[in-house]
């Protein structure tokens, strides 16, 4: 496809459907060589000030814009990542994505997203499709117990950047949060309250994640005499949550305070407390891990541990493109600090108070 002037199209077009200016026409109109727009586009430093800003100025009239293909070819990358998630039904991984895909638009980059569903055979063949499309970096936010395979496939591991779980390797990059200091926070939390029998519903048990949330609370627990912990197994849904709370109030041992290993499964928890005719915080206090935008909203007012999903998005773009540019000597390793987030969905257990009756219905 040519333009009018014979210069050749970038495969971008106007929005009046006529055709998108090229490098040629920026160059032409500036009145400079093509490689000095090429230069400016790629903000190299090889260029003088007054130049820089006049080409800039016919870049904006022209409404240019290069295509990723062109500015592969001159660069010698992609321009393009892709980022693994688990599920997008997670409120967790939705704003992941959105802080992933705006801090790499922001550097000139695009976002292929995978849902690999907790399924090792769908990382590994969204895995192959990204690197036969020439990927230049991969973003590992899913859980599931690939890391293995993963590392195998890529032939750089400084091409791959896991967050929101900490891999096995310490010679991988990685964003994480602090997710043993945030438990320990949120249990201390509890504890203080007159808590002494606190559930913790778990996730999948290969997460580092589970791991470590649930390493935080049982060391908090033991250190209080008195103090109870009470374990129900999960795998991230809302689903586990209701569940474990079904059984507990089955069984006649439902605590008087819930931890969910994230706020999806906090949410399913008080689902099924409401169900059941209990109230949240009277009858069981309720809290999660993530703090996604639900947990704020009036509806749910949920206490969760912040993992500050905005900056772990943004830095996981920032730290993967460093790794992919400069092949640092040594593995990128960023540990957030997490933030506990009090909100009315956890209180102070009432002098004498019990439970209302557990028996089924």
């Amino acid at each position: 496809m040519k333009n009018t002037d014979g210069g050749r199209h970038d495969g971008n077009a106007s929005r009046s459907g006529a055709p998108a200016a090229t490098i040629v026409d920026v160059a032409r109109r500036a009145g400079v060589s093509v490689s000095t727009v090429s230069r400016v586009v790629r903000d190299h430093a090889d260029v003088r000030h007054s130049t820089r800003l006049h080409v800039l100025r016919v870049i904006d009239e022209l409404a240019y814009r290069p295509s990723s293909i062109a500015r592969a070819l001159v660069s010698g990358r992609s321009f393009a990542l892709g980022l693994l998630v688990s599920d997008l039904a997670n409120p967790f991984y939705p704003q992941l994505a959105t802080a992933v895909e705006r801090e790499a638009r922001r550097l000139g980059y695009t976002v292929a997203i995978c849902i690999t569903e907790h399924d090792a055979h769908e990382t590994e063949r969204y895995l192959h499709r990204l690197l036969d499309q020439g990927i230049q970096g991969v973003i590992h936010a899913s859980v599931g117990d690939d890391e293995a395979m993963c590392l195998a496939l890529m032939d750089d591991s400084n091409r791959i950047l896991f967050t929101n779980r900490r891999p096995k390797s310490p010679h991988v990059n990685y964003v994480v949060s602090d997710n043993v200091a945030g438990s320990a926070a949120l249990t201390r939390h509890l504890l203080a309250k007159g808590h002494r029998r606190i559930g913790f519903v778990n996730g999948s048990p290969a997460a580092s994640t589970s791991q470590e949330r649930l390493e935080g609370f049982l060391k908090q627990v033991a250190r209080v005499r008195g103090a109870q912990p009470v374990l129900a197994p999960g795998d991230f849904t809302s689903e586990s949550g209701t569940k474990a709370v079904a059984n507990w109030i089955r069984e006649g041992v439902l605590p008087s305070a819930i931890i969910g290993v994230n706020d999806l499964v906090a949410l399913g928890a008080i689902e099924g407390l409401l169900g059941a005719g209990l109230r949240v915080p009277e009858d069981a206090a309720v809290a999660g891990f993530d703090d996604v935008a639900l947990a704020s909203s009036a509806l749910a007012s949920l206490t969760s541990v912040a993992q500050h999903i905005d900056q772990m998005g943004t830095r996981a773009v920032q730290l993967l493109l460093r790794a992919t540019a400069k092949r640092p000597p040594r593995p990128l390793h960023e540990v957030l600090a997490p933030e506990l987030i009090v909100r009315r969905s956890t209180s102070a257990l009432p002098s004498g108070h019990r439970h209302p009756s557990l028996a089924p219905r």
